[in-house]
């Protein structure tokens, strides 16, 4: 009846004597399934994981899972009630407990600012298969626990036992991973954080209503949820976690656009955080374990000074606010305002000054709570990338709110001699890096004024470098890479007048081209060069290129590993081109000597400084450089010199000569521009250091100073967080405290108050001086567990650690915050593009359709080795060019391919394998277009949405194939 297996290679018989159907006889009855050699418990066994009852604080509970370990029934039995006593012991702050239900794992990645209604559609098909399991890890341990081996499935299945975790400190974080058991890697992860969980718990308790918050069970119903799985988020703790930006490394798998963030499926689990209510309500609490100190990290100190910016930024709103009240610029505002300042101030009884702020601060509370309870908590949180993008297009608008002449700089050739090495004054490996700096002979206080008008001004913008030609002191830098902000420029930008065709007849020849907007101005008359004409109604107007502040900035630096970093001084020398000088002539060429970085000089190295800036052969050195020797005369001492062919055109784009397609470059360059410069800003890192014992000193300095930085914005965000109902139960009590205490103080004098609370003062030193005090000796004999009993804490102490910081909330609510501000981002993004698409490119169609792409390999025979993928696609001139989506097209992405319309081109019929292998349904709206790919013929199939969009494409192909070309 009990169905115990014995072993069916030896045919073991055993003797059993259990009560039949008693819960020994069920353990006993799993443990003997266990011996049975399966496929499933082979795979389990190839991907190993340990199952200890309780390790480092957390313990788990699995019975389905196999154990190392084979023991009897009753052991079993004995183990698993020893493990649930030690979980009623809670060291940390509470217990959490989970349980992984299952999974589903996209074939394609989708963007991180997905839709939850296209990342839990249940239709979703496009799915990957394979081996996999749950891993759930922590931080500041190496441990981590699993679940069972789930094998080939899509939507695994995991519905593992309850997992009871004990959590270390409200700063504690759990990583959920799917790993792929065929390569040891996770497909994605997501991140839950002790005060994440609190807040969505708190938030789902307001929205059952007020009586709820007065529950102060220890108890909470598990939630089940679906988690996000994200891609490209390195260790996915912390910081590393929360990031929207694109990858530094174009990623490596064809399912990902190389974003971090990307979502690669979801995970389903029942999740609740169980808070320790023996550290706030009992009579003598332990103390409340601290957050874990950080290690050193220049983003951690990037994201603390944002952080105190915010505050400051707070501070200066209350003031703001308070001018505008009083400014009149409101009128009914302000005269509302003023009879209540005279109303009060005529009938209040100073005597009872003391409950005035207690009761505005009431008052105030009041309607914090109210939008608590309504709802509007999160939006200060989920609002920040809206505002920010709001923020930044408003800066875009200002710049190119009236037309913006476009310079180009030319570089055409660069050398250098007499570079080599400062220690030992040997040849090297040196690379030239070519940047524009707007403000480099700017003051301080013009550069503060020229960034708040001018977002470009804000940044020096990285243009090109140059490949090393080798060890030489004497380089010639013929092979040129474009910067990122270069490369979006080009692909933004069709426009071949502007970037010009590259000479390859000589090889020492390079071809460098750079746009640089007209610098401008606020409201002023820079001497008398800009006309009324050039202002707009923002009072921006334009200045003379003579009065640029900028300079074209030539690096020489070794190319080298570690002079790839800025962080280690590598550098050369550097040579700086004022643009105000270079507008005044037709170009410069000659040698000019290398300076210390920062340099604001320009020293002209074998031609003189007057005939430097102008074209042609550079005159003979000056008599008094040279030195007769028997071999003829010889240069000026060997200093270190560059050799430069620049032209600068400030013509490029003028308001007068611009069409509408020219007016179109002038604005997406300066919205690329500023864009640059607000992500440079924010990711920016300066030098710190040439050596390795400087980098140690710095790490163990600035994890210190790190460290001390969190806990003061901590410890000020707690107390603001304190009064709006982060913690609604915690703000609640502090509200009822609070009223107390002004009806106190309504009702006594608050002179007779400060009285009272002066005497007491002095009354408690009198006691503790002068008033003898007999204490009873207590006899206690030591004990073993005085060492490891918990230190006692305080009560007020223990809830203000509790309560959740600013960054804790931004977190929870930072993905909800990236999709409000991608949608907010569209609703710009619609206009420009259909601007550009007319204007600057010029497109005879565009749409978002499909095309047939080939998978990365086939899972099975039975299966399609091709899917429909989405495109945006368009047709420009007689080229018919895709994009992975109409974002990547919009933020200048490179396309995923292109079609030239040359020589034998056009519509293609379909193939009899075409018309097997596409669905009947589909044919009707099928386009094949076939021409001359970037390396060979090509034929694309393309499905389109409608009758009328095929009719639309086979159009627009058919003009693109046909119309008078150059084959």
């Amino acid at each position: 009846a009990c169905h115990i297996f014995c072993c069916r290679d030896c045919q073991l018989q055993v003797d059993v004597r259990i009560p039949c159907g008693s819960e020994v006889a069920k353990m006993a009855v799993k443990n003997a399934q266990k011996y049975q050699i399966s496929f499933s418990q082979l795979m389990t066994t190839l991907a190993p994981h340990d199952d200890n009852s309780y390790t480092n604080g957390a313990s788990v509970h699995d019975g389905a899972e196999s154990k190392p370990k084979h023991r009897n029934a009753l052991s079993e039995l004995e183990t698993q009630q020893s493990s649930e006593s030690k979980v009623t012991s809670i060291n940390g702050i509470g217990l959490l407990r989970i349980r992984v239900l299952k999974a589903c794992l996209f074939e394609k990645n989708l963007p991180p600012e997905a839709e939850p209604g296209e990342i839990f559609d249940p239709d979703f098909s496009i799915l990957r298969t394979g081996d996999h399991y749950c891993r759930i890890s922590w931080s500041g341990s190496k441990d981590s626990r699993r679940t069972k081996t789930v094998l080939q499935a899509s939507k695994p299945v995991f519905e593992s036992e309850e997992m009871i975790f004990d959590v270390s400190h409200y700063g504690a974080e759990y990583k959920l991973e799917v790993v792929d058991v065929n390569t040891d890697k996770p497909v994605g992860a997501c991140l839950l954080s002790a005060q994440g969980l609190l807040q969505w718990q708190r938030d789902e308790k307001i929205r059952q209503g007020l009586i709820s918050l007065l529950d102060m069970s220890q108890k909470s119903d598990p939630r089940r949820v679906k988690l996000e799985l994200r891609t490209g988020v390195k260790d996915a703790f912390g910081l590393n976690f929360y990031n929207a930006s694109k990858l530094s490394g174009e990623s490596k798998e064809k399912n990902s656009s190389g974003r971090a963030g990307e979502i690669s499926g979801w995970l389903e689990i029942d999740v609740v955080l169980d808070e320790d209510r023996s550290l706030f309500l009992s009579s003598n609490p332990r103390q409340c374990p601290p957050r874990a100190n950080e290690e050193f990290d220049i983003a951690l100190i990037q994201l603390h000074i944002a952080r105190i910016s915010n505050i400051i930024e707070d501070i200066q709103k209350i003031f703001s606010t308070y001018l505008h009240l009083v400014s009149w610029k409101n009128r009914t505002l302000t005269g509302i305002s003023l009879v209540i300042f005279v109303t009060v101030t005529m009938t209040f009884d100073l005597e009872y000054i003391g409950s005035l702020p207690i009761g505005i601060l009431v008052l105030y509370m009041v309607y914090l709570g109210h939008l608590r309870f309504s709802g509007h908590f999160k939006d200060r949180w989920i609002m920040k990338q809206k505002e920010a993008l709001v923020e930044s297009e408003t800066k875009i608008e200002k710049n190119h709110s009236i037309v913006r002449p476009v310079g180009l700089i030319s570089i055409t050739e660069l050398r250098g001699r007499n570079i080599r090495s400062r220690d030992l004054g040997l040849p090297g490996s040196f690379g030239c890096c070519i940047s524009y700096d707007p403000v480099r002979y700017a003051s301080d206080k013009m550069k503060t004024s020229l960034a708040k008008l001018d977002e470009s001004c804000s940044y020096t913008h990285d243009i090109a470098s140059t490949v090393s030609p080798g060890i030489t002191s004497n380089p010639v830098w013929s092979q040129v890479r474009d910067s990122s902000e270069l490369v979006r420029l080009k692909l933004l930008l069709p426009n071949d007048r502007l970037w010009g065709q590259s000479d390859q007849k000589n090889g020492n020849v390079v071809n460098i081209r750079y746009p640089i907007l007209q610098p401008i101005a606020k409201g002023i008359d820079f001497n008398n060069h800009a006309s009324t004409d050039n202002t707009n109604i923002s009072g921006v107007q334009l200045l003379p290129w003579e009065s640029s502040f900028g300079a074209v900035v030539f690096q020489v630096r070794f190319s080298d590993v570690l002079g790839s970093f800025q962080m280690f001084d590598n550098v050369i020398g550097e040579v700086a081109l004022p643009l105000s000088k270079l507008a005044r002539g037709p170009g410069v060429e000659g040698w000019f000597r290398l300076l210390p970085v920062g340099t604001k000089d320009t020293v002209p190295g074998q031609s003189s400084v007057d005939d430097v800036m102008s074209m042609g052969n550079p005159p003979p050195v000056a008599e008094a450089e040279k030195v007769d020797t028997n071999e003829g005369v010889l240069h000026r001492a060997d200093f270190p010199e560059l050799f430069v062919k620049f032209k600068f055109s400030a013509r490029a784009i003028t308001k007068e000569m611009a069409s509408s397609s020219d007016n179109e470059t002038c604005k997406v360059i300066c919205e690329e521009i500023v864009r640059n410069a607000s992500t440079s800003k924010e990711s920016n890192i300066s030098m710190i250091g040439s050596s390795i014992s400087t980098l140690n000193s710095v790490r163990s300095l600035g994890g210190n100073l790190q460290n001390q930085i969190s806990y003061v914005v901590d410890t000020i965000e707690r107390v603001r967080n304190a009064f709006n109902f982060s913690n609604p139960q915690v703000t609640t009590f502090i509200l009822i405290c609070l009223i107390i205490l002004w009806r106190i103080l309504a009702s006594i004098s608050t002179r007779v108050v400060i009285l009272l609370a002066g005497v007491g003062q002095f009354g408690a030193t009198f006691y503790n001086e002068f008033i003898p005090r007999s204490t009873p000796k207590i006899l206690r004999e030591a004990s073993d567990d005085d060492d490891t009993q918990p230190p006692r804490g305080n009560l007020f102490e223990n809830l203000f650690l509790s309560l959740p910081t600013d960054e804790d909330l931004r977190r929870t609510y930072f993905w909800e915050s990236c999709r409000l501000g991608e949608r907010e981002r569209e609703k710009f993004a619609i206009s420009k593009r259909k601007s550009r698409l007319d204007k600057l490119w010029k497109a005879r169609w565009h749409d978002v359709i499909k095309i047939k792409e080939g998978k990365t390999s086939s899972e099975s025979p039975i299966k399609k080795s091709w899917s429909w993928e989405p495109i945006f696609a368009l047709i420009e001139g007689h080229r018919f060019i895709w994009w992975r989506s109409e974002k990547h097209f919009d933020t200048g992405e490179s396309p995923l391919g292109q079609i030239f319309f040359a020589g034998h081109s056009g519509l293609a019929g379909l193939s009899p394998l075409d018309l097997r292998e596409f669905a009947t349904e589909e044919i009707p709206f099928i386009v094949s277009v076939f021409g001359r790919g970037l390396k060979e013929q090509q034929k694309i199939s393309l499905l389109v949405g409608s009758a009328d969009a095929k009719e639309s494409l086979e159009d627009a192909v058919l003009s693109a194939s046909t119309d008078a070309k150059s084959d």
